[in-house]
């Protein structure tokens, strides 16, 4: 039988020549490479949509908590209480998620620093937050606290040298840098930062510890942001659109 198949073959030519003719088609694969690209263009957009639920789900949940933990206790808006403590949880594990991010990417260069320079900013925010020589002895957990700014304060010298030799790509890059996820959700936490300050100003005339439950529970949902910035994208490649084949 396979004799037989085989000796049919040189009586059927364009069978044979089906393979060079295949060849010699102008529809290969990659001309449909941009659908595949408007294609992952479209999944980025979903994936904004539902990181932005996300957050406002999420942002929702804290504030209902806030206040029923007020209500239960309104203790909870005190310094380094329930909140305070709250907000420095939150900013530490951004910290450390953002530096984690940096340096397990594989991506380098501009997108380290970025995600650098966040974890920084979170951790200069928490040692604002957070007064460490109020959690145990004043002498031990004082010196720990003075360790930590110095230190913080020496990376963040660090980073600004470091960016400033590279100035002229950052403003290059400007406008990629201000649409990335993780800049875009860091940049919304600031906003709720300065939400925060009229309610402790008190300029609202409101009960006073209703002002101050809004200036918590509003530092706490950027806290939460700034969490979430960690787990948010870095610049995104440009969708780069290629003319669809004519058939």
């Amino acid at each position: 039988m396979k004799n037989r198949l085989q000796s049919s073959f040189p009586q059927m030519p364009q069978l044979q020549s089906f393979p060079t003719l295949e060849l010699r088609s102008p529809h290969h694969m990659a001309d449909f490479q941009p659908f595949s690209l408007e294609l992952t263009s479209y999944t980025q957009r979903i994936r904004a949509i539902a990181l932005g639920f996300f957050i406002i789900g999420l942002l929702a949940i804290s504030s209902t908590f806030s206040f029923k933990a007020w209500q239960f206790n309104p203790d909870v808006i005190n310094e380094n209480a329930l909140l305070e403590l709250a907000q420095g949880g939150f900013l530490l594990l951004a910290a450390i998620i953002q530096t984690w991010r940096a340096f397990s990417a594989q991506d380098s260069g501009l997108k380290r620093d970025i995600r650098l320079g966040l974890a920084l900013f979170a951790l200069a925010l928490f040692l604002r937050e957070v007064d460490i020589d109020k959690l145990g002895n004043s002498v031990v957990w004082g010196a720990l606290e003075k360790i930590l700014r110095a230190t913080a304060l020496l990376m963040i010298f660090s980073f600004i040298w470091h960016m400033s030799r590279r100035i002229q790509l950052v403003v290059r890059n400007a406008a990629k840098i201000l649409r990335a996820p993780t800049v875009v959700v860091t940049l919304l936490a600031c906003a709720f930062y300065t939400c925060g300050w009229p309610f402790d100003r008190e300029v609202f005339s409101i009960d006073k510890g209703l002002s101050q439950w809004f200036e918590e529970t509003l530092e706490v949902n950027a806290c939460l942001l700034l969490l979430c910035a960690g787990f948010a994208g870095n610049i995104k490649n440009d969708v780069v659109k290629i003319q669809a084949p004519s058939f």
